[in-house]
């Protein structure tokens, strides 16, 4: 492993330029290496579970009563999450080749030859918070992508995510190629990692992946372009038009399948059209879950058990709990209003039989993912066929939604000619 060295300044370029350098040769590494390695890193995981666990063991024993529910949810691995994370390997492994691919190509008039050729982004820099099986997934995308990639995991999941980083680099040595290729930050001073968003000049991306305010904090201090993955905000609209059934499985799944996550629902609107006993059946539903609700003076006045949510801004809130806001709107162009006014931009979704509500929901709301007719938990890169990803960017520039292995790549534009010269 890497000295953490006292000197941050000293250690925080070290990690740079040891990232810049592996990408010169990843730049030009076989597909047949890079998976030959993935597997290996997936035989790996499987042989040293047992030390996973401990390592996972100490790092949640340290966390007791300092974390909250969903943040130790998020740090606990266990045999279905090794195997998840091995699985993911081999996964990315089978993928096809994201580099090389000729993405267009042409003759010009001058009977030059111009193409554009997916790329690797180079090296990057990858921040997230609390679940140790990001150290793997981030890693086995950035590398599958040809990208050498520097890791810093919360310190709350530092052990497991030495280990799993040491396991990692172990294969690499073990396929001769560059161990730097993946590299974790080992010291846990927060001072590292702002010395670390100073380094454009070896560092090409930054991908934050966490709390609001964790990302707020990158995006104001680095020198190196970001892409975003702020709070998950999820609608699930019901329109009047919606099979009562179908709503209540895919709100309970929305809310309840998984609470700490991202793409879970944080916010049901119901339009005023719909059946008052529905409305109150579907409620029940999610509070029989122990879901708690907080809505407006209209959902305390109609609903059971509402909380008062006080100021309008505050149903711009992610709970990553068992609790949930709601409110009533006039149809589905009032419930594109709020989504418009509240979303983080990651997923909506809408329950309706009506096809032009459908239509008029996905054409206007604005968010990354939209679900018709279906849950909000699906905005996933494995779902989506993507294997593991780095992130959900709610960006709209190079990236977009779940970000899997295209998603790490770029392009560059490659010319032949016969000696050609511009007059």
């Amino acid at each position: 492993m890497t000295e953490t060295y006292s000197n941050l300044d000293q250690y925080a370029e070290e990690l740079a330029k040891n990232a810049k350098k592996a990408t010169r040769g990843l730049r030009t590494l076989s597909a047949e290496r890079r998976n030959a390695a993935l597997n290996l890193v997936a035989q790996k995981l499987r042989a040293q579970k047992a030390e996973i666990l401990a390592a996972n063991k100490l790092d949640l024993e340290a966390s007791v009563g300092k974390i909250s529910d969903a943040m130790m949810d998020r740090l606990t691995l266990n045999d279905t999450r090794i195997e998840a994370m091995a699985k993911g390997a081999e996964e990315i492994a089978a993928f096809a080749d994201p580099l090389g691919r000729t993405l267009e190509s042409r003759d010009l008039k001058n009977g030059i030859h111009i193409s554009r050729v997916a790329v690797p982004l180079g090296a990057i820099f990858f921040i997230y918070e609390s679940r140790p099986n990001v150290t793997i997934d981030g890693a086995c995308l950035c590398f599958k992508s040809g990208n050498a990639v520097v890791l810093r995991g919360g310190k709350e999941s530092l052990k497991s995510s030495q280990l799993l980083a040491s396991i990692f680099r172990s294969a690499l040595e073990e396929c001769g190629i560059d161990k730097n290729a993946v590299q974790l930050v080992e010291n846990p001073d927060h001072a590292l990692v702002t010395k670390l968003l100073q380094m454009n000049n070896y560092l090409d991306l930054v991908i934050p992946r966490g709390g609001e305010r964790l990302i707020r904090a990158v995006v104001d201090q680095s020198k190196i372009p970001v892409i975003k993955h702020f709070n998950g905000i999820c609608h699930v609209y019901i329109d009047k038009s919606a099979d009562i059934e179908k709503a209540r499985n895919i709100l309970i799944n929305a809310k309840t399948q998984r609470t700490g996550v991202c793409n879970a629902m944080e916010c049901v609107l119901f339009d005023r059209s719909l059946d008052k006993a529905a409305v109150l059946d579907l409620v029940k539903a999610l509070q029989d879950k122990g879901v708690e609700f907080f809505g407006n003076a209209e959902c305390v006045r109609e609903l059971p058990n509402v909380q008062d949510i006080g100021d309008e801004s505050n149903y711009h809130h992610e709970y990553l709990a068992l609790k949930s806001s709601v409110k009533f709107v006039d149809g589905v162009a009032e419930a594109c209003d709020h989504i418009e006014k509240n979303s983080s931009g990651h997923t909506e979704a809408i329950v309706a039989e009506d096809e032009a509500a459908l239509n008029y929901f996905a054409a206007n709301v604005d968010s990354s993912s939209v679900m018709l007719n279906a849950s909000t938990r699906f905005a996933d890169g494995g779902e989506y066929g993507l294997g593991a990803e780095v992130g959900i960017s709610t960006d709209k520039i190079h990236a977009r939604g779940p970000m899997g292995v295209e998603s790490l790549c770029t392009y560059k534009w490659i010319l032949k000619g016969n000696g050609q010269v511009r007059g």
